[in-house]
């Protein structure tokens, strides 16, 4: 299988150089990325701390007929050795200002289209509130200056709490902490003001209600999360600010804690803490200068926190450094990541008190990507 992996990228590659004479006749728009990542991470062994490597493979199909459009996105990961859906969704354009989109499609929460602006992301995307996708279906609005979405997602996009090689983080079966998304209820809603010239403030507020099943009672429990968000540019400046509260209320076996939850992504499962707040604080600076062959440069400075509200919490941070831009058709983002207690750097799991590696930790990260 692991052949056939690599063969169908390299086969559907070769079908569009052999065949471009019908490239205009296909029925979708191809694109997707070639990526190698350096990456030095300080709390590693000497003989694995430092390395380049070949990161990953995407494709995207997209197309267009009358009234409806569609789009999906595949990724071959090889650094983490496995393959997964991002999205595959289809939208009815009833008007302008109203469409319905379903499918494995984004969760409307938050922060669109994304909280962070690194290559890595913050916090919120580690707990599973941020660049998620499920299967079900939203209802989108735009009416004047208000953006509006309403979604239900009957599960996560395998509907298997057991797999692990996913690109959204959502609940996991990790074998002792056994749940499982089983329905979910999205509303969000976003104003786009201008109240000062040259500038555009995005004020929005987002909600998320799901039903939590337990594998091992077969009853069911519940997740709450809401969240009150802003966005503000003026001219090359651009600050994103984001408060999330999350609370998990399980039906777990009688004797096992409830004072956190499994969750999983890119074939790892962990412990987050069942309760708790994220806090998410972006400046953003746009370069306004004009290079011969770099273009599109911004540089940021991101800090995420998650604040556990259980008492064997341990809170977790990211705070990212850096900046991105293209060179030809290169596309590159070199970022300087501090985590602290935090699972994607080095940490155990998320805002909980674990043992094992909490101090601060250091990733500096450089993505060399080639998007077509």
């Amino acid at each position: 299988m692991r052949n056939l992996h690599f063969k169908l990228p390299v086969l559907l590659t070769s079908a569009l150089i052999v065949l471009p004479s019908q490239a205009e006749k296909l029925p979708v728009d191809i694109g997707g990325h070639i990526r190698v990542n350096y990456g030095h991470l300080d709390w590693q062994d000497s003989q694995i701390r430092d390395g380049f490597e070949f990161e990953s493979l995407r494709l995207n199909l997209s197309g267009e007929s009358e009234q409806f459009s569609y789009k999906a996105e595949y990724r071959w990961y090889e650094n983490t050795d496995f393959r997964t859906v991002r999205y595959a969704d289809l939208t009815y354009n009833y008007s302008d200002d109203l469409s319905f989109t379903g499918g494995i499609t984004k969760v409307p929460f938050g922060l669109l289209p994304f909280a962070s602006n690194n290559f890595w992301f913050g916090v919120n995307y580690y707990i599973g509130l941020e660049d998620d996708y499920d299967a079900g279906f939203t209802t989108n609005y735009q009416t004047g200056n208000w953006d509006l979405h309403a979604g239900y997602f009957l599960n996560d996009e395998y509907n298997d709490a057991g797999e692990f090689g996913r690109y959204s983080f959502d609940l996991a079966d990790d074998g002792e902490y056994r749940n499982q998304e089983d329905g979910q209820l999205n509303l969000r809603a976003n104003y786009t003001g201008k109240w000062i010239q040259g500038t555009t403030t995005d004020i929005g507020a987002s909600y998320q209600y799901g039903n939590i099943l337990n594998l091992d009672t077969r009853d069911e429990g519940d997740m709450t999360a809401y969240a009150v968000h802003l966005r503000h540019i003026q001219g090359d400046f651009k600050v994103e600010l984001q408060y999330t509260d999350f609370d998990y209320d399980l039906a777990a076996p009688e004797g096992q804690a409830t004072d956190r939850v499994a969750l999983s992504s890119f074939t790892f499962p962990f412990l987050m803490a069942s309760e708790g707040k994220s806090y998410v604080t972006n400046l953003v600076y746009s370069v306004p200068y004009q290079f011969k062959s770099v273009s599109d440069v911004s540089c940021y400075s991101e800090y995420s926190r998650v604040v556990s509200d259980v008492e064997a919490g341990k809170d977790s941070s990211l705070w990212t450094n850096g900046c991105s831009f293209g060179w030809d058709k290169l596309f590159v983002y070199v970022d300087s990541i501090q985590g602290k207690n935090m699972w994607f750097a080095g940490g155990p799991g998320v805002a909980l008190d674990q043992g094992g590696l909490q101090d601060t930790t250091h990733r500096l990260n450089i993505s060399l990507g080639i998007y077509f």
